[in-house]
């Protein structure tokens, strides 16, 4: 008769998995539907895990992925506005992080043991009877900021855990978050591209696209924007009011690209540089462009009430349009790459953008954006003199 314990035997084969795991970069929901599995496998008591991990991003403070034997695989995200919420500022995982705790363990069944934060009133009313928390850090470094992991366990068992189950819990909790490191540290470098770079950059640098000069031709609509007057605000609008009035018009020009299918390349001080790749489909690409464009003014247009009340100025938005092929990739030196657009087909597009105040338009396009788009409501205004152009350029406005 084998003296081979089944329970051990499919924690070992969990804990090989999870280095398998880790070494793909696996997902986090991969990892935690992993674990689960095994552990119900080996009889653990375990009826539901919660894992949290830290990310980088702009809007986002933390991503967790949660399993029970009710919903099975769910996940959501925590966003650094909720850090202000009266749940979390009472919550054992913020006590555990701002303290250093790294474990934490409650019978819920126990009344005397409920008691310290709300949330465990809460747990053991949904018929939870056992809770354990390992608070997991990463990194050694404690001048920088605080990396790492938060992996509850709980379960529903009239006896709560037993002494085996703790045991198990531990050390799983700790291979676990070994496994999902590598997978989320790739996740935290791709949503830093996306949001620093764009996404199609972004995956390109991920990818490998590294090198300067590494660039490839495309075809694509160039739409320039820039806010009027800000040079001026930014001289009579005090530095953090400036910031929040730029912030504000940011908000309300940049999601109407995104939207449309465009990459924001580059951010111009007060505007910015977008691309609408062609993809066969001029038309396609120059319609998603123009919409975006005059979404992108009406919507700045529309802060105008909301600023005055707070005695900030309403900068309108002037933006150009042109089409073009660009070449797209790594442009730098010394170590400092960017991944832009660069060209003839930029240079008219900014050119062009300059001539919206004084032609007293919002929004301008050139010839060969108006012939590709085919769209009637673009009438010309006249032929006018382009730096560096040797001819008169014909320029387009809405009519």
């Amino acid at each position: 008769m084998s003296d081979v314990d089944p329970a051990a035997a499919i924690i070992r084969a969990l804990e090989t998995d999870l280095v398998g795991m880790a070494l793909r970069r696996a997902p986090l929901d991969d990892v935690v539907e992993r674990v689960a599995t095994a552990l119900c496998e080996a009889g653990v008591r375990v009826s539901q895990i919660r894992l949290a991990a830290r990310t980088l991003h702009p809007a986002i403070d933390a991503i967790g992925v949660s399993w029970s034997t009710v919903a099975g695989i769910e996940t959501g995200v925590f966003r650094h506005s909720e850090s202000r919420g009266a749940a979390w500022l009472r919550s054992p995982l913020k006590y555990m992080i701002e303290t250093g705790t790294t474990r934490m363990r409650r019978r819920l069944a126990d009344p005397a043991e409920r008691t310290g934060f709300d949330v465990f009133e809460e747990l053991a009313a949904q018929g939870n009877t056992d809770y354990l928390a390992q608070l997991i850090v990463v990194g050694d470094d404690p001048r920088t900021r605080r990396e790492g992991l938060i992996v509850r366990w709980f379960t529903k068992h009239p006896a709560g855990f037993r002494d085996s189950d703790i045991a198990i819990l531990e050390n799983v909790g700790l291979c676990a978050a070994a496994a999902a490191l590598p997978g989320l540290e790739r996740s935290i470098s791709r949503n830093l591209l996306e949001a620093y770079v764009g996404p199609r950059a972004g995956t390109q640098i991920l990818e490998g696209s590294v090198q300067p000069g590494e660039t490839e031709a495309m075809d694509a609509v160039i739409l320039i924007t820039d806010l009027a007057g800000f040079t001026a605000a930014s001289d009579a609008v005090p530095g953090e009011r400036l910031v929040d009035l730029l912030d504000r018009h940011m908000d309300a020009m940049v999601p109407p690209v995104a939207a449309r299918g465009g990459e924001i390349l580059a951010f111009l001080g007060d505007g910015f540089l977008a691309a609408f790749e062609l993809a066969g489909d001029p038309a396609r690409a120059c319609a998603a462009a123009l919409e975006a464009a005059t979404a992108a003014i009406d919507r700045v247009a529309a802060l105008a009430p909301a600023l005055a009340e707070d005695g900030l100025p309403a900068l309108p938005l002037e933006a150009a349009l042109h089409v073009g092929t660009v070449r797209y990739g790594n442009v730098g030196a010394g170590g400092r790459q960017a991944f832009t657009v660069i060209g003839p087909a930029v240079n008219l597009a900014s050119r062009i953008e300059a001539l919206c105040r004084p032609l007293g338009h919002r929004l301008l396009a050139s010839e060969a954006f108006a012939t590709a788009s085919g769209d009637r409501r673009l009438r010309p205004v006249g032929d006018h003199p382009i730096r560096g152009m040797a001819e008169p350029v014909t320029l387009f406005a809405l009519g």
